[in-house]
């Protein structure tokens, strides 16, 4: 017969590596920083604002480019006549 593996004992091994990977990371990323904290900082915060509107640009540009390809594409399509008109036409 075939044993059943226990679904905890995976989860609690998984658990713990990322404990232990973050801690580590934590640790080599203090001692390893290039700069002091409060330069770190600035530098994120800044980056951080710079990236926030770029994006915020292009979702606005991509906004204005989406209504304006709904009305090329209103304009372009040919209209369908009613079946009103095509009877008077053939009369």
């Amino acid at each position: 017969m075939l044993k059943k593996k226990k679904v905890g004992k995976g989860v609690f091994k998984l658990l713990t590596g990322v404990v232990v990977g973050g801690a580590i990371g934590s640790i080599l990323g203090l001692t390893l920083a290039p700069q002091d904290g409060k330069k770190t900082r600035k530098a994120i915060r800044d980056k951080s604002l710079d990236m926030f509107l770029k994006g915020k640009t292009q979702l606005r540009k991509d906004h204005e480019m989406g209504t304006v390809k709904r009305a090329v594409i209103k304009v372009l399509t040919p209209k369908k006549k009613s079946a009103v008109v095509d009877k008077k036409v053939k009369k």
